[in-house]
């Protein structure tokens, strides 16, 4: 599998695409399995500091449940900042709380974590548009069933219990 970058450059007026060929993921582990073990830890922590995402990674690999739930509440807020921000009006930006639930899909490998953030996700959306329930009933009821065909299709976990726990606040 050949991993490619898009790169965008101008030239004579024109945008051109070219692709960056990287490293594939045999010959990183070949590359990683030469290496001393000094070096090795010295890359990953490199690696940590230059990409918050792989550091998040790390600390859910490695820590205790503390750090997992601080890192688990911090993309709850990525969340609700989106329908409710700390000032003004929230965007109602559902391509960025989607986002944040790809991203915390990535990172942690627990699944319960992961169900727990996308039913906050359908619970926060309906609570921000609970005023005007006329129009959200079909746009958030929509998504929770497809929030819920998603678990159902991806996931061995019981789901209807989770899906009667909505309290609307």
């Amino acid at each position: 599998m050949r991993l490619h970058v898009k790169v965008w450059y101008k030239a004579e007026g024109d945008l051109f695409m070219a692709k960056v060929n990287l490293i594939t993921g045999t010959k990183l582990k070949r590359a990683l399995n030469n290496l001393p073990q000094d070096e090795l830890v010295g890359l990953i922590a490199d690696i940590a500091k230059a990409c918050p995402q792989a550091k998040e990674y790390l600390t859910i690999k490695f820590a205790d449940e503390k750090d997992t739930g601080e890192i688990f509440e911090s993309y709850k807020k990525k969340v609700e900042h989106e329908f409710f921000p700390p000032r003004g009006y929230g965007r109602l930006n559902l391509r960025e709380a989607k986002k944040a639930i790809s991203d915390f899909k990535k990172i942690c490998s627990d699944k319960k974590l992961w169900i727990d953030l996308m039913l906050f996700y359908v619970k926060t959306a309906l609570n921000s548009t609970a005023p005007t329930a006329a129009t959200s009933e079909n746009r958030f009821t929509t998504a929770l069933l497809a929030c819920t065909i998603m678990l159902s299709k991806k996931s061995t976990l019981p789901i209807w219990p989770y899906t009667y726990c909505l309290p609307l606040a």
